[in-house]
């Protein structure tokens, strides 16, 4: 029996304008995710709850990014960003924290998710209206799930 098992090369990609999503692997274990984003990009915020969190390991291949975090369990929502580019390397995003991030320029990113993808676990909060102060931008291209997304200020607010 030969020890290496061989994947199936069947890349999933998804396009749209703002650039595209491969999903190079994915079990109930782990996802495997490359993107590309065009310059004004943002992507996120999003994180997965319990039963199904995730941790996440990040990286800019090429390109840079303003990476913005918040922890879901503050009741602050206090962002916290960083400018990541190809000389960070790798990055660890602990499961609690909703992750999202802004391409500075057009940008190659990867990430590996601990855990697999359980799309009745994700949630996706909008910061749409605190981007242009946040980043000093005026344009910021977001997804429709994205910019449908309920504000963060709303998020366990019940």
């Amino acid at each position: 029996m030969d020890p290496f098992v061989r994947l199936d090369q069947t890349t999933v990609r998804r396009e749209d304008n703002r650039g595209w999503l491969e999903v190079l692997y994915e079990s109930d274990a782990m996802v495997l995710k490359r993107s590309f984003s065009k310059a004004g990009v943002f992507r996120g915020l999003h994180v997965q709850r319990a039963p199904s969190a995730q941790t996440k390991v990040i990286r800019v291949v090429e390109g840079s990014i303003v990476d913005v975090l918040v922890s879901i369990e503050d009741p602050s929502r206090e962002l916290k960003t960083a400018t990541l580019t190809p000389a960070d390397g790798w990055v660890r995003i602990d499961s609690q924290y909703a992750h999202g991030f802004y391409a500075l320029q057009d940008t190659v990113f990867e990430y590996v998710c601990d855990g697999g993808y359980d799309e009745a676990s994700e949630e996706a909060y909008s910061i749409a209206d605190r981007l242009p102060a946040l980043l000093g931008v005026e344009t910021v291209i977001l997804s429709d799930k994205d910019r449908a997304a309920p504000p963060l200020t709303a998020a366990g607010a019940e």
